[in-house]
């Protein structure tokens, strides 16, 4: 009796001891088959992740190109409407206009002097004895001219950089460049006009340079020098690294 309860023992344990076998490699299959489970899920959220912010982005672009294309018609509409009221005001007044400016737009090529960050290389080709004015992002960036055969461009900060503006209201002025393409110096101010730090200076549109109005930048110190007031101005352009340019003539 004692030997059977013995075997039925021993068979009792191996039969316990093949079911953990059986239940541990059961168990490490299911894991192994739930991990690849969790890593296809993975790959498929990220997939959608990724495709939700195409689209988004996408959308948002699409916004944002609608919403261009309307302001584009709104100002052609203004523009339109302006421009017959000037030519019918032209035709009453019996006078004649300069034509409206030109646009080009330009791509530069290298700085002239290593070191020297107000002078560009462009790739076009200019006039000889013509100034032209240079745009960037909407703002006065300097002047460009031929030089030897080939276009060259002086930004705000060149010290051979000038051309007209207004400062205000009304005040007339000549901007000049000093070095650095954040700062530019305006001169020749009537002492009886009144300017005052934070007044805007924009193109005045009388150096056959520049349209009137394009912005250039906003004053940050006036003092006297001789019979004229003199103002340090803070340029809206930035032209740490400028690429592009637009190249205006009237």
């Amino acid at each position: 009796m004692t030997k059977r309860k013995v075997a039925i023992f021993v068979i009792g344990a191996v039969l316990l001891l093949l079911f953990f076998q059986i239940d541990s490699k059961i168990r490490n299959l299911f894991l192994y088959f739930t991990n690849d489970i969790k890593i296809a899920y993975l790959h498929i959220s990220q997939a959608i992740e990724h495709t939700y912010f195409l689209y988004t982005n996408q959308a948002q672009k699409i916004k944002a190109l609608q919403q261009e294309n309307q302001d584009l018609q709104r100002y052609k509409i203004l523009f339109t409407s302006m421009k017959q009221k000037l030519d019918a005001l032209k035709q009453e007044c019996n006078v004649s206009m300069r034509a409206t400016a030109k646009a080009k737009l330009v791509e530069s090529i290298a700085y002239r002097k290593f070191g020297d960050w107000t002078q560009l290389w462009l790739a076009t080709s200019l006039k000889k004895d013509a100034i032209y004015g240079l745009v960037n992002q909407g703002y006065a960036a300097g002047i460009a001219l031929n030089q030897d055969g080939r276009a060259l461009a002086l930004l705000n900060g060149n010290p051979s950089c000038s051309y007209g503006v207004i400062i205000g209201n009304h005040a007339l002025g000549i901007v000049m460049g000093e070095g650095d393409n954040r700062f530019m110096v305006v001169k020749y101010i009537p002492n009886y006009e009144k300017i005052v730090v934070g007044d805007e200076v924009v193109t005045n549109g009388l150096d056959t340079i520049f349209p009137y109005g394009i912005p250039v930048g906003k004053v940050v110190k006036i003092w006297q020098e001789g019979s004229y007031q003199v103002a340090e101005v803070q340029t809206f352009a930035t032209l740490e690294q400028p690429r592009f340019f637009w190249l205006i003539k009237i």
